[in-house]
């Protein structure tokens, strides 16, 4: 199988060994745009993030049919890396390693979310950056969530409750019980781990499904926490 054909191949499958082995195939190429810009004024490790980051994204938008080789799709891909180095070159910014994990963070998402066909967990998250849970929560919240864990009212049915400390105490035993597809539904729900709040509509469409299997797994969450309380 040749290269074209491996790319177009993991465009299907989402194989993840095939994957592996097509960023190592063109990390030559990300090495050549990291050094051409690594004197501009920008460390190093957040060019290398950003140039792999669209080194992915030209596996997934290269197309046999439109006449480019690979190598060529993806190299012209990695000169966008420039806007990001000139950006830091005229401000005379270095990002700072703050800059550097929200950076790390979105790459990591974004190749997650294309190897499950959803958006990852929070936990899928921690475990793939090697990170505690709350770090996640906390970039979630810096990217656009809201941390409201600790505000949230744990009852599907508009019952009130009481007990901040019970709450938060009852929403991490619960989450640590469901499956990765659930663990996003319940994090959506009440703005668990930095995630924004989102209608039983949006999840579906976060995770490849329907409103009535959002709806299913709120009642089976729902019927647990009652169980806990």
């Amino acid at each position: 199988m040749n290269e074209t054909d491996k790319i177009l191949e993991w465009q299907k499958s989402k194989d993840p060994d095939l994957f592996a082995e097509l960023v190592i195939r063109y990390q030559p190429i990300v090495n050549s745009v990291v050094n051409k810009y690594k004197t501009w004024g920008i460390s190093t490790p957040t060019l290398r993030t950003k140039a792999n980051t669209q080194m992915i994204k030209a596996l997934q938008s290269y197309k046999a049919d439109a006449g480019a080789a690979p190598s060529t799709h993806i190299w012209n891909n990695l000169q966008k890396v420039q806007r990001i180095a000139g950006g830091s070159l005229q401000s005379g910014h270095i990002p700072e390693n703050r800059n550097m994990k929200r950076i790390t963070f979105q790459t990591v998402r974004e190749n997650l979310n294309d190897q499950l066909g959803y958006e990852p967990s929070s936990q899928q998250m921690a475990d793939e950056l090697g990170w505690d849970i709350r770090e996640v929560g906390r970039m979630n919240s810096e990217l656009g969530g809201e941390i409201t864990a600790s505000e949230a009212e744990f009852d599907f049915y508009g019952n009130s409750t009481t007990g901040a400390n019970q709450d938060r105490a009852l929403a991490d035993y619960l989450y640590l019980e469901l499956d990765d597809k659930d663990k996003v539904i319940f994090e959506h729900s009440f703005g668990y781990a930095g995630k924004p709040k989102l209608t039983n509509k949006e999840i579906a469409l976060k995770l490849g499904t329907n409103e009535m299997a959002i709806t299913r797994a709120k009642q089976r969450m729902g019927a647990k926490i009652r169980s806990y309380r």
